[in-house]
């Protein structure tokens, strides 16, 4: 038996043809320098035929002879740098380019750790493995079957149905929205990175994230990359001025092609004399505010341009009214003469402001002067003290009276301190009390104070505090609530493409679902705990999974991305009449002086307010907790796989 190399059936000896895809006898690389079909990489990938190859890349059909499926495997090879003795895997640089080499080998691996970002993403080609072999490297991702948009402008007279063009710009525009909250920009979009899948349902994927580049990015030496008649004039010079503005033009004169059949000029050409013309001008039957979203997008000054692509996508579906580029330029001259007669009103009534700046400053001092211990249990690695450290030095420059004693104790050892702190009647002003035993949370006073803060009032779920905290010795900042963890493509994979599920049924009544134990309180109350597997390993194991559900909380999202790196997953979240929550990252005053006591309850409800929940709840020190303060709930939203939750936070309910 021998294996096709174009579908990976086997087949019998003596057959010149694969009996199942009727491809010829592949026997041989099709140029010199190719891998050779039969080449196994990473002791699993089985190399096929070429897909294609690129100035700096070659991509191979593949088998995964462990998951026994076909996959594309991305090969870096640079032409003009290397090559490849004919039948050899191991490439020869060129002294001369070792630098480059290395260089451009760095950018093709950054190219994968940007995609792997965005497994699941049903925009962005999934990465499932990136690896250094033979002296260069690899990427192995899904294998797409269609073509680029390019070809297929190209059989249809260069001009397509201007549903599926908005169909094909939405889902573009909702993968560089991904990327930009990421602060990547792709830098290269324009139809041949656009690619149309066909199967079951067209699919389109935003292709080559090798020219992308983070926003705030200091490269000196990155790369200009110039797609001629998509290009804005920023991408001409350097990439001081690159931002989603970028990509958005980009995509606005790809949809100026789509719609039109008309390549648009070239940006540096339309700086000088701007002869591109409306595409309502070019063809009647397209919408005027659709007209005037393209050329708004593609706009030559970047100002005039959509800043963000949540803005893009609102015109685009009709939400949001354009007017002509014209027009807003006249619009922005108005403004600027109304902004300079505002100045001389705002120096009529300077006077007012200092006064209103310094009675404020006033205000924020009013705490006496008082010194106060706070403590806190540390895992080791966690980036919690950072946050910790960052909200203290902001408190100590509001009030510069109190002196704040943070100790940062081991987790292992924390309530052990804890117990025999409150057994000697010596608990600090303000500790971290999440599960804190009965005895230490006797031993603490009432926070019923801080809830009368303008930081509490800030906060959602506060008004659910009595039914949750009876003895009120507790203030949350953040919270959990419970979602499904979904495989949907691997060896016992489920198809579930909604958002949300009303119960665990809807998965499947067959289907093998595991409880995550950890956070089994909160998933009871949901859900119940029968007919549930309770072996974690079932579902966090990428060599032998066998349940493609977890019920699980919010807080192992994380854990569940970076250790299911193997298979498609999506995060689907519970939308009955109600959902279950839990408060989380919970803490408690102590004794102390009426000068102590009044520096901690202030300090604990800074803690709750939007500068310091975002520096806890949703920087890098975060472990996964949602923030209670709302603004800065929906700012963590924003994440992709937490997205659907916008539209049922407000459901969530808290009782012990």
């Amino acid at each position: 038996m021998k294996r096709c190399f174009h579908c990976f059936c086997e087949y019998e000896d003596y057959l010149k043809e694969c009996p199942s895809c009727h491809t010829p006898e592949i026997t041989g690389p099709r140029e010199p320098v190719y891998l050779a079909p039969g080449t196994v990489l990473a002791g699993r990938y089985l190399i096929g035929d070429t897909e294609g190859a690129g100035g700096f890349g070659i991509v191979y059909r593949a088998w995964d002879m462990k998951l026994c499926t076909v996959v594309a495997v991305k090969e870096f090879f640079a032409g003009r740098l290397m090559t490849r003795a004919v039948g050899e895997k191991q490439v020869i640089v060129n002294r001369k380019g070792q630098e480059e080499f290395d260089y451009r080998k760095e950018r093709f691996l950054t190219e994968a750790r940007n995609m792997a970002k965005f497994s699941g993403h049903r925009s962005i080609p999934n990465v499932y493995e990136y690896f250094e072999e033979n002296g260069t490297a690899y990427i192995v991702m899904e294998l797409l079957e269609g073509m680029a948009l390019n070809q297929y402008l190209a059989e249809n007279g260069g001009k397509i149905d201007r549903d599926l063009a908005m169909m094909i710009a939405e889902e573009v525009a909702n993968a560089l929205d991904s990327l930009h909250k990421e602060k990547i920009i792709h830098r290269d979009v324009a139809p041949d990175n656009i690619f149309i899948c066909t199967g079951r349902e067209i699919r389109i994927k935003l292709m080559d994230l090798g020219a992308a580049k983070l926003e705030d990015s200091s490269d000196e030496v990155i790369d200009i990359i110039l797609k001629p008649g998509y290009s804005p004039t920023e991408q001409y010079d350097n990439s001081k001025n690159i931002g989603p503005w970028t990509d958005i033009y980009a995509l606005g004169a790809t949809l100026y092609m789509m719609l039109t059949g008309v390549k648009p000029e070239e940006s540096t050409n339309r700086k000088i004399f701007d002869t591109v013309q409306y595409p309502r001008e070019l063809d009647p039957d397209i919408p005027e505010n659709l007209s005037n979203t393209v050329m708004k997008a593609m706009a030559v000054d970047r100002h005039l341009r959509f800043q963000k692509v949540e803005d893009f996508l609102k015109a685009l579906n009709g939400k949001k009214k354009i007017s002509t580029v014209e027009k807003e330029k006249k619009r922005r001259a108005m403004r600027r003469l109304f902004s300079i007669l505002a100045a001389c009103v705002v120096l009529a009534v300077i006077g007012v402001g200092v006064w209103k700046y310094f009675d404020m400053k006033n205000a924020e001092v009013d705490l006496k002067e008082a010194t106060i211990q706070l403590w806190y249990p540390l895992e080791e690695g966690s980036a919690r003290q950072g946050a910790i450290d960052s909200v203290l030095a902001d408190f100590k420059e509001k009030f510069p009276k109190v002196t704040v004693e943070a100790r940062a104790i081991p987790a292992a050892d924390y309530d052990a301190e804890l117990e025999k702190a409150a057994a000697e009647g010596k608990l600090p002003h303000l500790f971290y009390s999440s599960g804190a035993s009965d005895a230490v949370l006797a031993a603490a006073r009432s926070a019923e104070t801080v809830l009368k803060s303008d930081q509490a009032k800030e906060c959602l779920f506060l008004d659910q505090y009595d039914r949750y905290y009876a003895e009120k010795k507790q203030i949350p900042l953040g919270f959990e609530m419970p979602v499904a963890a979904v495989i949907t493509a691997g060896p016992a994979a489920v198809s579930y493409e909604n958002d949300y599920f009303t119960a665990p049924a809807d998965f499947g009544a067959d289907t093998a679902i595991t409880l995550d134990t950890r956070h089994e309180a909160l998933i009871a109350k949901n859900f119940g705990t029968d007919g549930f597997g309770r072996e974690l390993n079932a579902f966090m194991n990428n060599e032998a999974n066998t349940s493609p559900v977890l019920l699980t909380s919010t807080m192992a999202i994380n854990e569940v991305r970076e250790t299911l790196t193997f298979y498609t997953k999506r995060f689907v979240f519970p939308n009955g009449s109600s959902v279950c929550g839990r408060f989380l990252y919970e803490w408690s005053l102590g004794e102390g002086t009426k000068d102590e006591k009044a520096a901690a309850e202030r300090l604990l409800s800074w803690m709750l307010g939007n500068v310091y929940q975002n520096t806890l709840m949703i920087s890098e020190a975060s472990e996964g907790e949602l923030p209670l303060n709302e603004t800065c709930l929906l700012a963590k939203l924003e994440t992709r796989y937490l997205v659907p939750v916008k539209e049922i936070y407000k459901k969530v309910m808290f009782e012990r």
